[in-house]
């Protein structure tokens, strides 16, 4: 048995990667639906006409130019699931928009980017993902490995280093090594701002980067991104001000309100505001390896931070390498 811990896009890819090979897998994620930072959220109670439609409250979009990952973005834009959104987005300063940068295509998710998550998952076994599991530890005793006391020949940790830290006791021998492999990068926070309109008061836009402002980096139009034109705005908030707000997220959104308005020059205010938190949203470097498998106890570890990311595309990259280490590893020990 495998566990899988974290079902965000790695610790799906890695499942997926150990399944597709006969491994028996189990995929322990804490919420009560998957997602990770690819997680969609559903407008509720807003009071809005918009009540029920989906929106990207974390990812904002993908790209795909590894051959083994545009397959599955090929697969999920013939099934209908995802679909090229833009090659453009705008660039913005405190000021307001100040140009367009052309860059590679952007996909988009027509259900919202955890629709993809769900079709990964229903590739799999209907007993191999458990919901509502928040892992206490991951431990070592002899040559037996286990999770929250369960034993596993394997163990895939597949969430941001810090998150996994937290599952490795310093104290318990044989874990020295993934612990200091998770070690070294840092991990910026973010908090995403969702704005519902009454009607698209803002000039013709995908998204905009915005550079040297106190509040906002990036704002997604999110109708263009559904491709409804719905009037939703999702806005990104700086890191160092997140940082200072992660206990009070609200406290930041008339800030985040002021900024909207002046960059895009909007002529209303909304009508519905969420705000969501990403203590860790990004991390600010990626490893070169495409994952870590430890030589001696058969903990691995995959997320953005490896790969060469931070994207989603390498978070994938990152699972399908660490699936498919684990899978030759216990073969080999077989």
């Amino acid at each position: 048995m495998v566990i899988v811990i974290g079902g965000g896009i790695s610790g799906l890819a890695c499942a997926g990667e150990l399944n597709a090979r006969g491994l028996d897998v189990e995929l322990l994620d804490r919420g009560h639906k998957l997602g990770g930072r690819m997680a969609s959220r559903v407008i509720r109670d807003s009071g809005t006409d918009y009540d029920g439609r989906v929106v990207d409250i974390g990812a904002s979009y993908f790209t795909a130019s590894d051959e083994k990952f545009l397959t599955v973005v090929e697969d999920w834009k013939a099934r209908g699931l995802a679909r090229g959104w833009t090659d453009a987005f705008h660039l913005a300063s405190p000021q307001g928009v100040s140009g367009v940068r052309a860059g590679p295509m952007r996909y988009a998710a027509v259900g919202g980017l955890r629709s993809l998550l769900e079709d990964l998952a229903a590739r799999l076994p209907s007993t191999t993902i458990r919901h509502h599991h928040t892992v206490e530890s991951v431990s070592i005793t002899g040559d037996q490995l286990s999770v929250d006391g369960r034993p596993a020949d394997a163990v895939a940790i597949c969430m941001p280093d810090p998150q996994a830290r937290q599952l490795l006791n310093s104290e318990v021998p044989g874990l020295e090594a993934t612990i200091e492999a998770t070690s070294g990068v840092v991990w910026e926070p973010t908090l995403s701002v969702t704005a519902v309109f009454q009607s698209t008061c803002w000039i013709p836009f995908d998204g905009v980067f915005v550079n040297d402002d106190a509040v906002l980096t990036w704002i997604a139009n999110d109708g263009s991104r559904r491709g409804d034109g719905a009037p939703v705005l999702v806005a990104h908030v700086n890191p160092v001000l997140a940082a200072g707000h992660l206990a009070e997220p609200t406290a930041v959104i008339p800030s985040v309100l002021a900024a909207l308005k002046k960059i895009l020059a909007l002529s209303e205010q909304p009508i519905w505001v969420d705000i969501q938190r990403w203590t860790y949203a990004r991390p600010l470097l990626a490893r070169a390896d495409e994952c870590y498998l430890d030589d001696k106890t058969n903990i691995g570890v995959a997320s953005d931070a490896w790969a060469g990311g931070p994207r989603v595309e390498t978070a994938w990259l990152s699972g399908a390498a660490l699936g498919q280490r684990l899978a030759e590893r216990l073969a080999a020990s077989s």
